[in-house]
């Protein structure tokens, strides 16, 4: 029997202590704002140090029973990308893959506020991004535009969204060393409803009555860098919202920071470590993924996949994010939920950037 979840203590009121240095930590709630320039002595890297390492992306997942849609915008200081995916799982049918360079800030932006203040974009002629939540509001919004503004003729994808953050589970906080970086923050956020439309490929999809989540990342990282995540958001059959967050090989370097949780209803749980099998060759063939405690047993059937293969010589990146449906079971308190196709993600990720 897996024993009662514990609870995390709060988020600290901001990233750093009265000292200058991270208040390393895994925590249930959010941080109003991430200025990693505060930090001080060692923990502030000098000015060449912080262009090379400094980092900021934020990712969106909202699926419904009908369609899945993903989308990131990733600030790395010199230059930028965003990406886009739509895929429909009655029929498995691609509706959307984009991935775009871009060129640095301030043409692209992540704000420094992980929740409430968010805000985000990503511009080009031919796509556009943009996420934000306004102070007192309790919902977060997002638009992406995939084609040129052309006058009487749809775009390629435009999606309109908001994930209700009032009244839903808390968001997941980790202030992690890094090793041959500095630091980094992540606010992981699952199991929040969504709104919103997806028109793609001549179709209209609602978003209305899905689950999705976020994850805002900003840290100074290392030069090398690698992980294996899974993400999914869902719902059990009795309706219930959930949502679950694994990594394997990031934000794991000391016992008390750990980005492994679970969002059951309006509870954050927090999880054990995470162990992946996947096919690093073929990553369209079934993952599987446990925690070292016992409450996840999961599986997941791929069913299309977001790459990006670049060689820029001095910054290379390997990342491939198969979609599909997640599979197994939940164990909690001694009851045991059957998770049955929950919409989601895993991701095999290594760059040098």
């Amino acid at each position: 029997m897996v024993s009662p979840a514990r609870k995390l203590p709060p988020a600290p009121p901001s990233i750093e202590d009265a000292g200058g240095a991270p208040r390393f930590g895994t925590f249930q709630g959010g941080l109003d704002v991430v200025d990693l320039s505060r930090l001080r002595g060692s923990y502030q890297p000098n000015r060449v140090d912080r262009l090379r390492m400094h980092k900021k992306w934020v990712y969106g997942f909202i699926a419904t029973r009908e369609v899945a849609t993903l989308f990131a915008v990733v600030d790395v200081g010199y230059s930028s990308n965003a990406f886009a995916l739509a895929l429909d799982y009655a029929s498995g049918k691609v509706l959307a893959d984009v991935g775009v360079l871009g060129p640095p800030r301030p043409l692209v932006k992540v704000n420094d506020h992980p929740g409430a203040g968010l805000d985000v974009s990503f511009q080009r002629p031919d796509a556009r991004w943009k996420l934000w939540r306004t102070f007192g509001d309790e919902r977060f919004h997002g638009q992406v535009r995939l084609g040129f503004p052309v006058p009487f003729k749809k775009p390629k994808l435009e999606l309109t969204w908001d994930l209700l953050a009032a009244g839903g589970p808390p968001p997941l906080t980790v202030i992690a060393p890094v090793e041959g970086g500095v630091v980094n923050m992540t606010q992981k956020w699952a199991g929040l409803l969504s709104f919103g439309t997806l028109e793609v490929d001549g179709r209209r999809y609602s978003l209305d009555g899905g689950v999705g989540g976020l994850d805002y990342t900003h840290g100074y990282l290392a030069r090398q860098t690698a992980w294996r995540w899974a993400f999914t958001c869902g719902r059990l059959d009795d309706g219930t919202p959930i949502g679950i967050n694994l990594v394997e090989g990031f934000n794991e370097s000391r016992d008390d920071v750990n980005e492994n949780a679970l969002w059951l209803g309006n509870e954050l749980i927090p999880l054990g470590r995470a162990r992946f099998q996947w096919n690093a060759n073929d990553i369209l063939q079934p993952w599987s993924v446990r925690t070292e405690d016992g409450v996840l047993d999961l599986r997941f059937k791929p069913m299309a996949a977001h790459t990006e293969l670049r060689d820029l010589v001095l910054v290379k990146s390997a990342f491939k994010q198969p979609v599909g449906l997640w599979e197994g079971e939940v164990k909690i308190g001694g009851v045991t939920h059957v998770l049955k196709d929950a919409p989601g993600v895993a991701e095999d990720q290594s760059v040098l950037w």
